[in-house]
């Protein structure tokens, strides 16, 4: 089981603490470091203590030389050991992200392509961004705060040894701490919930015009689209004050309640010290460890105030680790050595059980090495059934087979040497263009340049200022003719020389040169591999061994292959 699995399978806070390897160890560290840490705080208020009552008194210049010098020695390994402290929890908190964080991407990147479309692109990276602010409340701050609380019990329990029922004053301040916290929960809950779906609705819109930036200029749209993000603007701006406001309310009323308690016990206790019960080194000592104790108990009612954070983003999170996987867990690899036959049986498959069916009982066979062409006309359902004959998409009945083998019962999500893809539009990524070619295996290279060259791309690549170690990204086609770009994606599919081709509209956006040598390719590997393309070119339908047509939910076979020829 992942563990992203783990972390949203717990229900109880407590539980998610200790789901990470070596996890308990790293506790057990930091609890050791803790306990240290707070027994050596006990050193100044003591010295404080002796040196008012007894040392100043009895002028004792010796002994207070020493009570010194071990003060400030306490001091320097109270340093020391909240330096190691912030380094475990930083670990640990480094470890939590990596781990977690690997996970969910995972589990985006093999998620079925129906579900992750649901939400928008923003969506999903602000739920990634909650994997950051788990790992620092689970496995950072949250337990200092629990290893903290139980000293603070210790600092009041020491307050009472002291002055007896001054003690009972932090107490009542820590109550009226937690009493205002708990009114101005619910109004910080309610903001945080508003504030994300604000975010959310301002990210996916400039993540949408931005991706489209180029209609929007060819439109002349900027003054709309600006005058649309501006209203998204305004309605985060306010979500993000009211946010703050309320989010800044622990800090801001932890300094007050904490010059108050201080100054409320010495107003408290001088009564004691007049009246001879108490000292006044002991109400100086009584004074420091007020402060001691109520600082962990303030961090501890301030993470309850944001619980809301940790309870949205577990929420988020968990949203992510229901999307339906492409694959079971439990399924076997899909064989490397295939014929390349392509089967669909009784498919149906439509995106929402509200709409209409795009295939419906549909059957098509595809014998191996062949090349068949589905005709494409409009939104007919081309890529809809590329997409299901290599397993991206789920059919809702029926099933599809390559070969013998059921895809629903095989792990096909990494089909190179076996199955490649090309849509009508193909993407770089960011890197070089040998890089994109060889997708970034360094073990491809030169299968990569000979791809490459046998697409032609020698001559067109060395023009420019780097060769094949030019530069690009998504944004290639600025800089890029479109026909290069589909070439440089079709030499990518064929470097691992796979069994089936699936090419979708793939030569709809090459240029004449970039078109004709794909005609030569697609013959020259007619009969050499399985080929399924969906175009209406002329004469890409005169080499097809059969044509089919999407009609009314069904692939009905053009027998007068003939005309195209």
């Amino acid at each position: 089981m992942l563990l992203l699995d783990k972390l949203v399978a717990q229900t109880r806070w407590y539980e998610k603490l200790g789901i990470l390897p070596f996890s308990r160890q790293t506790l057990r560290d930091s609890l050791l470091v803790t306990a240290t840490i707070h027994l050596l705080s006990l050193a100044v208020p003591i010295t404080l203590m002796q040196v008012y009552d007894r040392i100043l008194p009895n002028e004792a210049g010796s002994t207070l030389f020493w009570l010194v010098f071990g003060a400030v020695i306490a001091l320097l390994i109270d340093g020391l050991l909240r330096w190691a402290r912030f380094v475990i929890s930083a670990w640990n908190t480094a470890r939590f992200e990596y781990l977690i964080g690997s996970d969910t991407v995972s589990r985006i990147l093999f998620s079925r392509l129906e579900d992750f479309e649901k939400s928008g692109i923003g969506v999903h990276l602000d739920r990634l961004g909650s994997v950051s602010g788990l790992g620092n409340f689970y496995a950072g701050q949250l337990p200092m705060v629990l290893f903290d609380i139980p000293f603070a019990a210790i600092f009041l329990a020491a307050i009472w040894y002291l002055g007896h029922g001054i003690v009972f004053f932090p107490l009542a301040m820590a109550g009226l701490y937690f009493l205002i916290l708990r009114h101005a929960r619910q109004k910080y809950e309610k903001a945080k919930i508003e504030q994300i779906a604000t975010n959310d609705r301002r990210f996916n819109y400039i993540i949408e015009t931005l991706s489209g930036l180029h209609l929007v200029k060819a439109q002349t749209l900027e003054e709309q689209m600006l005058r649309r993000y501006e209203r998204l603007q305004e309605s985060t701006g306010e979500a993000n004050m009211e946010m703050s406001y309320w989010s800044t309310l622990p800090n801001n009323l932890s300094g007050a309640f904490s010059y108050l308690t201080m100054f409320g016990l010495i107003a408290v206790g001088s009564s004691s010290v007049i009246s001879g019960d108490l000292t006044f080194g002991g109400i100086t000592a009584c004074t420091m460890l007020a402060g001691r104790a109520m600082q962990p108990i303030q961090n501890a009612f301030g993470f309850w105030f944001r619980f809301a954070d940790v309870k949205i983003a577990s929420d988020r999170l968990r949203s992510i680790a229901e999307l339906r996987q492409e694959i079971a867990a439990d399924v076997p690899p899909f064989p490397a050595n295939i014929e390349g036959s392509l089967c669909m049986e009784d498919l149906s498959f439509r995106f929402q059980p509200d709409l209409p069916y795009i295939f419906h009982h549909a059957h098509l066979t595809i014998p191996p090495k062949s090349m068949t062409v589905i005709l494409g006309k409009g939104s007919t359902g081309t890529t809809t059934l590329m997409y299901l004959l290599m397993g991206t998409l789920k059919p809702e009945s029926g099933l599809v087979r390559i070969d013998d083998y059921n895809l629903a019962e095989w792990d096909h999500t990494d089909p190179h040497g076996r199955l490649a893809y090309l849509p009508a539009n193909g993407t770089l990524f960011k890197g070089s263009i040998l890089d994109n070619i060889a997708m970034f295996n360094t073990n491809h290279h030169m299968a990569a340049l000979d791809a490459a060259a046998m697409l032609g791309l020698d001559e067109p690549i060395a023009a420019l200022p780097m060769g094949y170690e030019t530069q690009v990204d998504s944004q290639a086609a600025n800089f890029l003719p479109s026909g290069l770009i589909q070439r440089i994606c079709l030499a990518r599919a064929l470097v691992v020389r796979p069994r089936i081709l699936l090419l979708d509209k793939t030569n709809a956006a090459m240029d004449r040169e970039s078109e004709q040598i794909f005609f030569w390719l697609m013959n020259h590997l007619k009969g050499r591999c399985t080929i399924v393309m969906a175009t209406n070119h002329p004469e890409l339908l005169a080499m097809a061994d059969r044509v089919y047509e999407i009609r009314d939910g069904a692939l009905v076979a053009v027998e007068d292959l003939f005309v195209f020829r």
